[in-house]
């Protein structure tokens, strides 16, 4: 924390002198040195984290994450070198102090560092490895006759044949490319006529249930209207039988009175 306090206030002083950026600043010391020390980096931070704080100022060129040997993990500190020795400064006054996972980073230049024994051999071992023209196809099955060590000679009486040859794979290669085309373009079409057959005969069955229900409908009036035609023809057969059940009574109720009469002149005549 002291070492950040430090910087923060030589800084500051620089800015207030207006020799910030100038050979007299404290920064013009390290100028032939591209790394950078960055300390109390929180431990559960990456290589990766570490570059994208880190490269917000220049381009970065190696990083060196310090870690245990027995567990891997971090132990709180980085070295990273920049292309350019200038970023070196800008990363410094910028990143100096500022909270990364609720800590302060310590940021400060490093005038001499080498890379750990361990890590310089890995780093030439990659370099003696060779990396010739072609090495991405190194040890692999090419598609042609040719390999990585004998191209094809232009000038070669032969060439003409390859470039026919060539041209007649190109032109396999269009006609197989056009059948897959024709192929996907019918199963569309096959599909499209599935969907319209599908859909015919989902109107198709929709028009027959409505018929249905339209007949079964018709028939249900067709007994609704029979039904009312029976029970007037009962009320109609109950008043003509009401009817002459009373015509048959008035026509005893006349002829017993008819006789009545004829009892009481027969009578009368008697007594006189």
């Amino acid at each position: 924390m002291n070492t950040i306090r430090e910087v923060e206030k030589i800084n500051q002083q620089e800015l207030e002198r207006g020799i910030a950026g100038t050979p007299a600043s404290w920064h013009s010391q390290y100028r032939n040195s591209p790394w950078v020390y960055v300390g109390n980096l929180d431990h559960q931070l990456t290589e990766g984290d570490v570059l994208c704080v880190m490269s917000q100022f220049g381009e970065i060129e190696d990083i060196n994450l310090a870690r245990d040997e027995d567990t891997g993990k971090s132990r709180g500190f980085a070295f990273v070198k920049y292309e350019d020795a200038r970023s070196c400064i800008l990363a410094v006054d910028n990143l100096v102090g500022i909270k990364l996972c609720d800590r302060s980073l310590r940021v400060d230049h490093m005038e001499k560092y080498r890379l750990p024994k361990k890590l310089l051999e890995q780093e030439e071992a990659k370099e003696a490895k060779n990396f010739g023209a072609g090495h991405a196809y190194q040890d692999t099955e090419l598609a042609n006759k040719y390999s990585m060590h004998q191209g094809q000679d232009l000038f070669s009486p032969d060439a003409a044949n390859d470039d026919d040859d060539e041209k007649e794979e190109d032109r396999l290669l269009e006609e197989k490319k056009r059948r897959k085309e024709e192929k996907k373009q019918q199963k569309e079409q096959d599909k499209m006529e599935r969907r319209r057959k599908r859909e015919e005969r989902r109107i198709q069955k929709e028009e027959e249930r409505r018929k249905h229900r339209s007949s079964k409908f018709r028939r249900h009036d067709n007994s609704v209207d029979n039904s009312r035609d029976k029970e007037e023809e009962r009320r109609k057969h109950r008043k003509r039988k009401h009817h002459r059940r009373e015509s048959s009574e008035d026509d005893s109720e006349s002829s017993s009175s008819g006789e009545d009469r004829k009892r009481r002149r027969k009578s009368h005549k008697r007594r006189h």
